[in-house]
Formats: C-alpha cells, sequence, structure tokens
C-alpha cells in the first residue's frame, strides 16, 4: 500500500447511527494517522481531532478552538487503514459492474481476530495498492463499519502529524492496555 493516504473515513454503527465522518491523514511508513471530524456532520458540541503516533503509542486530542491538548498512551496499534499482516484473505470479488468499462471495484476481503482487545475485523482492500474501501469491527463494547472514500496517495501537508506547540509538556495519561482507536467511536 502506498505511504502516504488521505480522504474522508465514515464511522457508523452497526444500528446505523453516524458516529463520525471527517478528513484523514495517514503516514504508514512513520504509523502516524490524524483524523479531524467534519463540524457540519452532526449536531454535535465537541468534534474529535485526533492525532496518532502508533509507534510510540501516543494518542492526541486536540481542541484547536480552546488550544487545549489531551495526550495518553495507546499501547493497541491496531486500525482500520491498515492490513494486519496475520489477516486471513478470504476470496476477491468485483464490487458493482465487471462487464463494463471503470463501473466497478475489484475488492479483496480478509478477516481475523484481535485477541488482546476481544475483536473481530472484516477489511476490503483494493486489489491494486491494497487500500482499505471499508472495515466490519465488532467486539464485547461495539460493532463499527469504517468506511473510506476519495482516497488520495498523498498527503498535502505533513505538518498534520505534528502535535500543535499547545501539547507541549502536556503531562501523559496512562490509559488501560486494552484501549484502542476504536474506543474513540462509539454511539
Amino acid at each position: 500500500s502506498p505511504s502516504m493516504t488521505s480522504g474522508t473515513l465514515s464511522v457508523t454503527s452497526t444500528g446505523g447511527h453516524d458516529i463520525a465522518e471527517g478528513e484523514f491523514n495517514y503516514d504508514s511508513t512513520a504509523k502516524k494517522l490524524r483524523f479531524v471530524e467534519n463540524e457540519s456532520h452532526s449536531n454535535k458540541t465537541s468534534h474529535m481531532d485526533v492525532l496518532i503516533h502508533f509507534e510510540e503509542g501516543l494518542l492526541y486530542e486536540i481542541d484547536s478552538k480552546n488550544e487545549s491538548c489531551k495526550k495518553q498512551t495507546l499501547k493497541h496499534r491496531r486500525h482500520p487503514m491498515e492490513l494486519p499482516s496475520d489477516a486471513h484473505h478470504e476470496s476477491e470479488t468485483y464490487l458493482g459492474s465487471p462487464s463494463k468499462p471503470e463501473q466497478g471495484l475489484r475488492v479483496r476481503s480478509w478477516n481475523g481476530k484481535l485477541p488482546d482487545i476481544h475483536a473481530n475485523y472484516t477489511m476490503w482492500t483494493t486489489s491494486c495498492g491494497c487500500l482499505t474501501v471499508s472495515c466490519c469491527y465488532h467486539s464485547e463494547k461495539t460493532d463499527l463499519i469504517f468506511s473510506f472514500m476519495n482516497v488520495e496517495t498523498e498527503v498535502d501537508d505533513s505538518q498534520v502529524f505534528v502535535p500543535p506547540a499547545y501539547c507541549d509538556g502536556v503531562a501523559l495519561e496512562e490509559t488501560p492496555d486494552d484501549h484502542s482507536f476504536f474506543d474513540l467511536f462509539h454511539d
């Protein structure tokens, strides 16, 4: 898969509730993700803006309006932007029409378990390029569907992966070992 991707991420619960929608930027080489929820998406009073450094096990919750920041540990490093190396390939299929040019998309289906957080997943990636199209995540706590749209193989501004200056010196909050990216999204 490409080293840099960006686009729109939509997260819904299997109950049909829209949980979040916004812009994501992902650097697969440095293992860094930025997700900024669209403010116009919902009637929420606060909007998610997170920066995750997976290799370092750090999660920043950023509030740019108030220039405040929370910095937390993130011991569980799995997320839907990257196909796990131990994923099991299920099948390859065509979404849309394979007989009409540019009327569909060939995808591969993968599944696996995340035993340390008691979860299972199914992912669909493009056959060519291995870009994540969708991911269904099931755990004891929640069932989520991640949809990736308008994905580009570049990031406009690599500064999105740098915490704002007001995050400097913020105390690191310890979180439970099973705290994961998936915990950010709930009804």
